[in-house]
């Protein structure tokens, strides 16, 4: 899905209409709902970024929307859409000659080498009112905090996971919003998917969750600030602030 992207080593990888998912259990599904939400017309074009198989792809030509690609690995990607092979970590503004409605990218900030750089790209690509949603890990969130206390990272930004998955850049919503508003956009919503699988990184034996669960969240969870639920965190942008 993005460059040198991998799942996360305790999702199960799953599948739709055949091609792979890279993502945690109902990240697409959340994704969709919040591009329905815009109501955007029919044939709607929409740029998917780091597109892998084509999982997501194939879910936005089902709503009826033209869809683009743009893929790292050449031959990676399997639908009968427009795909260019592209390091998203390099200029890539200039690739289409028609903007585009909305611009999506899943799972693809954590993995480049700078998020203001890619966001400022994609706001590029789009028309004077469109949509960009963008996912990353929620480094903010109750289990992230609890670990960054434990053991001095966030979650999904340890050694191993820089490594073994590519996850090079943690991102914070402040740092979503300070950069929509030095380029001009509006960071319109920030979502987040559910916490079910944030227990699974909690500790390595039950009694460890359980323990470290309870006592650090009756201290600690009710002075937390700021996106502090959700293991994954789904921002919405429009181009235009007005």
């Amino acid at each position: 899905m993005s460059d040198d992207h991998n799942s996360p080593p305790e999702v199960s990888e799953s599948e739709y209409r055949g091609l792979k998912i890279h993502a945690i259990p109902s990240l697409h599904e959340d994704c969709m709902a919040q591009i329905h939400a815009l109501g955007l017309p029919k044939n709607a074009r929409v740029l998917d970024l780091g597109a892998g198989e084509g999982a997501f792809s194939q879910r936005l030509l089902d709503a009826g929307l033209q869809v683009n690609a743009a893929e790292l690995e050449p031959g990676r990607f399997r639908l009968d859409v427009p795909c260019q092979n592209i390091n998203l970590n390099l200029d890539f503004h200039d690739k289409w000659k028609e903007p585009f409605d909305l611009v999506v990218a899943i799972e693809i900030l954590e993995h480049l080498n700078d998020p203001r750089h890619f966001i400022k790209n994609c706001l590029q690509t789009l028309t004077s009112n469109g949509y960009l949603l963008v996912t990353s890990p929620n480094t903010e969130s109750w289990l992230s905090r609890i670990r960054f206390l434990r053991d001095g990272h966030f979650l999904w930004f340890d050694e191993s996971d820089y490594h073994g998955y590519g996850h090079v850049t943690p991102i914070f919503t402040w740092q979503v919003r300070q950069i929509c508003d030095e380029l001009g956009a509006k960071l319109v919503l920030v979502g987040s998917t559910k916490n079910d699988l944030l227990r699974q990184r909690l500790g390595e034996s039950l009694a460890g969750k359980l323990k470290n669960k309870a006592f650090y969240l009756s201290a600690l969870y009710p002075l937390m600030k700021g996106q502090k639920d959700g293991e994954i965190n789904i921002y919405l942008i429009k181009k235009s602030q007005a």
